[in-house]
Formats: structure tokens, C-alpha cells, sequence
């Protein structure tokens, strides 16, 4: 069977008041042994299998990626007892990914789980609540587990967004797109590496690779069917980038370690933040060809873009900036840099993760079929800094759903992308025709469409893998990488140039910076010509 999921996180000051909300609750011992090979093949094909004893009764369970990233496939069996039996999916859906197996499943990890499980009936579905508590597993390494689920039992899958986010701002959650499995295959690495380790360096290889287990979420190459329509094609390319967002907010929420250590790190601002470029981007690549969340969640991106942007410029300024003003002969500021909410207090913000489970919630909902508007026009019309939705819908619950005009035939993906890339690339190599280069400002518009670009073509290729762009990416990247140390450099110009009034000593950074970026002016020009005025895809 099919199941759809949300999973919350708890954080440590909620936990006590869902276990007051679940009181009426049944309450099940759930202990579970997880399998694969011993090179994962299962895990990277987004498969786990296990045995699980539920009271006195053993379930073996094995589950497969669904249409989405909220749904899985789900195939459960009664066992007399815990022994694993392959020759059960004979037949099914499961049987040519076991029958590929080319090394002996073995035991990878364990979970050793305490849930409280009730139903509850909404006025779009059932939904059934599990929260549970306690531990994933692998040798002498554990990671806790508070997390809720909100499981759709029958009715619409609208129902489990509803519930979800009434407790998500009830209790302060967080959206964890991480499955038990997920955590318990990267314990399991830890433990074979530390075991492959000789002696003297395990306590070593060990701290490294904890330290690991916490690194940021870069983004992920696409995967695209040609046959998608553009909408079905945006769904799939927003859940990596939800996936990349959310688990980087998750790491910065520090849901696994909140109360033991900080993990939350810069990076995961920055891999933040590409996250929600990328799905920028996409929005404005599939624009009039696809259908697109509503404004209201395409605006609350763009706030949460801001806010967490203004915590990545301090970064910058203080990990390479300053040391080099520093070194130049800059005089001491004694000053707080930080200002305002933290990227970790961003993240914990119900409303920031409100936001991600709107976005996962559009991603199950959207329509299959385009906008029967959409048509493959001169895209120099469209505004880039106001998405417009090119269909009428209905809105439930905050959720863009339902269109109330016909949709039509998926157009020609290819053909449609090159068309707007290019007209991309056209905005780019002709921006000094229309904008004033004393304007700063003109500067960081190049930036942020040669960003858009670079992602663009992020999807290009995952429609055609065949397509050798490799010259013109190079030179591409070569002027994203100047005009972003101009970005930085004109960030800490502006910063500095507040602090004069109060700070006489900042004149110094001030004149300083002017004069970099004179010259990052000069750099950026230069890579901006070498672009070629057309994409020879």
C-alpha cells in the first residue's frame, strides 16, 4: 500500500505538553532491525527493509519512494518470528529492486521506540497521530527520536497539512524530512568507518565523522522525466529543494543536539539560502507554462530569503572580510556585530516552518496539468521581480489547490526552457545597455540573474544530461565568483559606512573597500564580456 506522512520534530520544551495532549493515548513498544547490503544498495535506492515487534507480534516491512516525497510504499507481512524473508515480494512492486541485489542483506542498525498512537477524524479525512520517542542505533552510536507523525488514514491528503500545522504552531515543531532509516544508515557508515580504522586513530575517526553527520545539505543534482508537464516538472524539482531547505533549518534548529552541543554553522545558512534561490529560479523558469504556489507563499519566501540573508552577510563580513581589513591596519571597533534574530532563532520561527510544510503541502496538491493559458511567448515580458500566477485557483487553507479553468497537454519541456535561457542570457550580456553602472545596485542585479542562470541551467541538464554546456557554464561561474566578492565587498562597504557616526575608526574600512571595489568593478565588466550573446544548446 501507499502511505502519506508528515513528520515533526519536538523540540526538548514541547515534549511534555504532546505527552499531556496524548494522554487518552495507546501506547505501543515498537523495537525494529533494519537490513541492507553492506553497501548500501537499498539506502541509495531510497529502500529500507526491517522487522519490527509490536507487543508480541513481528511485522517485516519494506518501503519504497512514492510519487512523492510524501508518499512511500509501503508492503507489510506478520512474521512468526524475527526472521527476514525475501521470497514474500514475489510479485510485487518490490521484487526487481531485491532481485538486483547483488551482495546478502545484513543487519545495519536498530530503533528502539516508545509511541502513542491515537485517530483523529477532521472534516477532510482520518488522520492517524504516532508520536514517538527514543532511540535510532548502530553498535555503540544513537541518535534520539521525538518526532510526530501525522499518517493519512482515509479522506483527502489535505487532511494531514491541516492537523499538521495546527500542532506544528501549538507546540513549536519542526518540519524533519528525515526518515528513521535516513539517520540510522548514517550511524551505521560511522560505525563501518570506525571499524575499518586501526586502532590508534578510531577515537579520531570517530570524532570526524560525528562531526560529519551534521554537515550542511548541499543541493542535489535533478532527475527529470521529458515527459512531465511543466507543473508535474516544478513539483519534483521544489521537493529537492524543500528537502535542501528544511534540512538545513532542521540542523540549525539543532534537533538533534539542542541542550548538548551546537552544530548550527554558517554554512548551513548558505546552503540555506541556495535552497530558496534554486526554487526562486525555478518558479521564475516555469513561469506562464506551469502552474505556481500563490502569491502569499512566493512573498514569504522572499521575507525568509531576507532574513536569513542578513545573518549570511555578517558571516561573510566577519570570516573573510574583516580579516583582511585587519591586516590592512583597520584600528579595533569594539562593536556587536550581530543584530537582530539569529539564523537559528529564524529557524525555529513557526512561522518560517509553517512556510516549509505550505511549500510541501503545494507540492501534493498542485494540478498534474499546465495552465490551458500557458504559451510559449517572448519571455522578455515577464517581470522578474513579480511572479504572476497565470491560471485562477482556489485557495484551502492557505494552499493554492484547485484550478477552476481546464488544463491542457504538457508542452514541449526542452524546447520551452532553451527559449527562456536564453532570453535569460540576453537580460544578462545586454544589462549595461539599460542600467547605470554608478548604481551598486545595477551590479547586484547582474549577480542575482547570472544566479538564476546558473540554476536554470541546473534543470536544462536534468532534462537533457546529454547537453555539453561545460564552456559556457565555466565562464559563467567565473563571473558569478567576482560579481558575489563584489556583492560581499559592497555588503561590508554599507555596514561600515553606518558605523562612521559613532565609530570614527570605521572611515578606515570605509576608504579601504571603496577602493576594492573599484577594482571588483573593473573584474566584473571583464567576465561579464566574455559571455557569448547566444547558448549554443
Amino acid at each position: 500500500m501507499s502511505e502519506q506522512e508528515l513528520k515533526l520534530h519536538v523540540p526538548r520544551k514541547s515534549r511534555q505538553k504532546i505527552s499531556s495532549a496524548l494522554a487518552n493515548a495507546e501506547s505501543i513498544t515498537l523495537r525494529a532491525m533494519y537490513f541492507d547490503t553492506a553497501d548500501r544498495q537499498l539506502a541509495k535506492a531510497k529502500a529500507a527493509i526491517r522487522l519490527r515487534q509490536e507487543g508480541e507480534d513481528w511485522i517485516q516491512t519494506l518501503k519504497m519512494a512514492g510519487a512523492n516525497s510524501l508518499s512511500r510504499l509501503e508492503l507489510n507481512h506478520h512474521r512468526p518470528g524475527p526472521i527476514l524473508d525475501l521470497s514474500l515480494y514475489a510479485g510485487t512492486a518490490a521484487e526487481p529492486l531485491l532481485t538486483k541485489l547483488s551482495k546478502p542483506l545484513e543487519l545495519r542498525y536498530e530503533t528502539d521506540i516508545v509511541r502513542l498512537l491515537k485517530k483523529q477524524r477532521t472534516r477532510k479525512g482520518t488522520v492517524e497521530i504516532a508520536y514517538d520517542t527514543g532511540v535510532v542505533r548502530a553498535g555503540h552510536l544513537e541518535l534520539p527520536i521525538h518526532e510526530v507523525e501525522f499518517e493519512l488514514v482515509s479522506g483527502n491528503v489535505e487532511a494531514i497539512f491541516d492537523l499538521g500545522m495546527r500542532w506544528l504552531n501549538d507546540y513549536q515543531l519542526i518540519l524533519d524530512v528525515r526518515s528513521k532509516a535516513h539517520r540510522g544508515d548514517a550511524l551505521a557508515n560511522i560505525i563501518t568507518k570506525i571499524n575499518s580504522a586501526d586502532e590508534a586513530h578510531k577515537e579520531t575517526v570517530e570524532l570526524q565523522e560525528i562531526t560529519r553527520l551534521w554537515n550542511e545539505r548541499k543541493a542535489q543534482a535533478y532527475s527529470l522525466d521529458k515527459n512531465l508537464s511543466a507543473t508535474q516538472a516544478l513539483c519534483r524539482l521544489t521537493e529537492e529543494c524543500i528537502e535542501q531547505i528544511s534540512l538545513n533549518a532542521a540542523y540549525l534548529a539543532e534537533v538533534d543536539t539542542d541542550g548538548i552541543s551546537t552544530i548550527a554553522k554558517a554554512e548551513h545558512v548558505h546552503q540555506l539560502r541556495v535552497g530558496m534561490r534554486r526554487l526562486v529560479s525555478n518558479w521564475k523558469l516555469f513561469a506562464k507554462n506551469a502552474h505556481l504556489p500563490e502569491d502569499t507563499l512566493q512573498a514569504k519566501l522572499k521575507q525568509f530569503l531576507a532574513e536569513f540573508g542578513a545573518t549570511r552577510d555578517t558571516d561573510v563580513m566577519l570570516a573573510t572580510i574583516l580579516p583582511h581589513l585587519q591586516k590592512a591596519g583597520m584600528p579595533v571597533i569594539t562593536v556587536d556585530h550581530y543584530q537582530g534574530k539569529s539564523a537559528t532563532e529564524i529557524a525555529r520561527l513557526p512561522e518560517f516552518q509553517t512556510f516549509l510544510v505550505q511549500l510541501l503541502a503545494w507540492t501534493t496538491t498542485a494540478p498534474s496539468q499546465d495552465p490551458i493559458d500557458a504559451k510559449d511567448e517572448d519571455d522578455t515580458a515577464i517581470n522578474d521581480d513579480a511572479i504572476d500566477i497565470t491560471a485562477s485557483t482556489t485557495l484551502v487553507d492557505g494552499l493554492n489547490i484547485i484550478p477552476l479553468i481546464p488544463s491542457v497537454a504538457p508542452h514541449n519541456l526542452r524546447k520551452t526552457l532553451e527559449k527562456r535561457l536564453n532570453n535569460w542570457n540576453k537580460s544578462i550580456v545586454r544589462h549595461w545597455r539599460y542600467n547605470d553602472k554608478n548604481d551598486i545596485e545595477a551590479y547586484h542585479d547582474v549577480r542575482k540573474k547570472i544566479k538564476r542562470m546558473r540554476y536554470g541551467l541546473n534543470v536544462y541538464e536534468a532534462l537533457e544530461p546529454q547537453a555539453n554546456l561545460n564552456n559556457y557554464i565555466k565562464r559563467l561561474a567565473k563571473a558569478q565568483e567576482t560579481f558575489g566578492e563584489l556583492n560581499d565587498y559592497a555588503s561590508a562597504l554599507e555596514y561600515f559606512s553606518k558605523l562612521t557616526p559613532t565609530h570614527p575608526e570605521a572611515w578606515f574600512a570605509v576608504g579601504w573597500l571603496s577602493a576594492q571595489l573599484k577594482r571588483l568593478k573593473q573584474d566584473a565588466d571583464t567576465t561579464l564580456k566574455a559571455l557569448p550573446h547566444k547558448i549554443d544548446f
